[in-house]
Order: C-alpha cells, then sequence, then structure tokens
C-alpha cells in the first residue's frame, strides 16, 4: 500500500512537469528601436491554429527594470507573426525589456540596449529553448530523485535493497542539481517578476543548504553513539523540510518567469 501510494505521488509529480513543458509560449520576441522617432516595435512569432482564442494576451515593457507599459489583448492580429509598435523615449545606455504572454502557459522575453546613434535590435533566434526550461528540467529531475530518496525510508522499506536505492537516488539527484543551479545564474535577465526570482533564489539556497544538512546528518547518523535516534530524527525533519521548499520553489519559479 505504501508504494502504491509512492508511485501515485511520482506519477502526479510527472503529469505536473509534463503540462508546463506542454505550454506553448510564443517562439520568438524582436525588438527595434527607432532613435529619431523614438518607436520600439516588438515583432511576435507566436504560430496557433486560431488566433482568437489561442494568443498572446499581454505584452509588458519595461525601462531599465520598470514597467513602462502593459498591454492586454483578446486575440492576436495574425496566426504566426505580428508586430506592436510603443512610444518609449529611450537614450543610450537604456535597457529596455519586453515580455509576451500566451494565453494557455508560458512567455518569452528579449531585451535591447540602445546605442548611440542606431537603431537597435535585440531578438531570440526561432526555436531557442529558453535557458529556464533546461534549469526546470534538470531540477526537476534532482528534485524527482531526491523525493523518492526521502520517502524510501517511510515507504519504500520493502523493497530489497532499499537502502541501497536510497542512496544511489539521493547521489543522482545532486549530479542533476548541480548544473540546475549553475543555469539559474544565466536566467535571470528572462524573469518577468524580479521580486519574485529574487525569492526563487533565496529559496533555492535553503534548499542547497537543508539538502546537505540532511546529507551530513545521514552520514554522521551511524556515529553519533548515544544520540542516533535525535540526529535520525533531525535528518526526517531535513528532508521534510526539502519537500515542502521545493514545492513553495517551484511555484515561485513558474511564476517569475511568466508560466503562471
Amino acid at each position: 500500500m505504501h508504494m502504491q501510494k509512492l508511485c501515485f505521488l511520482i506519477i502526479i509529480l510527472l503529469f505536473a512537469i509534463t503540462g508546463v513543458a506542454a505550454a506553448h509560449p510564443p517562439a520568438r520576441i524582436e525588438l527595434t528601436y527607432t532613435e529619431q522617432s523614438g518607436e520600439l516595435g516588438t515583432t511576435i512569432t507566436h504560430n496557433v491554429a486560431d488566433p482568437a482564442t489561442h494568443f498572446v494576451r499581454e505584452v509588458v515593457i519595461r525601462k531599465n527594470g520598470e514597467v513602462y507599459a502593459s498591454e492586454n489583448f483578446t486575440g492576436q492580429p495574425s496566426p504566426d507573426i505580428f508586430t506592436y509598435r510603443y512610444q518609449i523615449p529611450l537614450s543610450p545606455g537604456d535597457e529596455v525589456t519586453a515580455t509576451a504572454d500566451c494565453n494557455i502557459g508560458g512567455s518569452v522575453t528579449a531585451r535591447l540596449s540602445v546605442m548611440p546613434g542606431q537603431t537597435g535590435s535585440s531578438s531570440r533566434a526561432p526555436g531557442t529553448t529558453p535557458l529556464w526550461v533546461y534549469h526546470a528540467v534538470l531540477m526537476a529531475a534532482g528534485i524527482l530523485c531526491i523525493m523518492a530518496a526521502g520517502l524510501m525510508p517511510v515507504w519504500g522499506k520493502r523493497i530489497i535493497g532499499w537502502y541501497r536505492l536510497h542512496i544511489v537516488t539521493a547521489v543522482a539527484g545532486i549530479i542533476f542539481l548541480i548544473p540546475a543551479v549553475i543555469l539559474v545564474f544565466r536566467v535571470s535577465y528572462l524573469s518577468v517578476s524580479p521580486e519574485v526570482f529574487a525569492v526563487h533564489i533565496i529559496l533555492g539556497l535553503l534548499l542547497i543548504v537543508t539538502l546537505f544538512a540532511a546529507l551530513l546528518l545521514a552520514v554522521i547518523r551511524n556515529r553519533s553513539g548515544p544520540r542516533k535516534a535525535a540526529v535520525r530524527k533531525v535528518h526526517l525533519w531535513a528532508g521534510r523540510a526539502f519537500i515542502v521548499l521545493v514545492l513553495i520553489n517551484i511555484l515561485t519559479g513558474l511564476f517569475s518567469v511568466g508560466v503562471i
């Protein structure tokens, strides 16, 4: 019965991750700025079957990190490529970002730094997968492994060799998490909500501390003598705290990049 619950929980998590992966964000957004007219052009590529039901619902323009303009839509002008234009005064050295948000799920962000005396442009190449997707996939794989490792002592003791499996899944989770943590420092400028992204980073650091605390306690538990039971209890609570923080951090991460 316990193993059935464990499998059911893992299946739910896999379906949730699959749902995020299936979100259909705009494929590309290109920014062009004409210094003479002060006009910012946002050319968006979002291929859909019906632009009345599946469309870019919002475009947010930020100037030097502050929201300058936000526009909501109930459809998109064409089923593939279209352009919205905005009047925005920019000076050399200013940075402008534009985020296009799909009504079904997902978003794309591009940024443009204005150079003196030239019309600037910035785009993300068609078909390029945003770095935050790789970060999310690696994090999801690592988290699933570590959650499986954490639940094994509670629900998996009937499995032959469960302790070895507990260790292997924990190590595999760490291997996935290391590149995921490295990637997070390369995706921050794609965040559509810098404040939430900052919370995501702080929670991520707490996750790392909690994870290493749990691993350290697991290593020293058998050498703790009469305190072994107390160390084991703290180890279990560290694992539970890790799982709770993971769930919260997933939500903050998805919110910060505009998926939810």
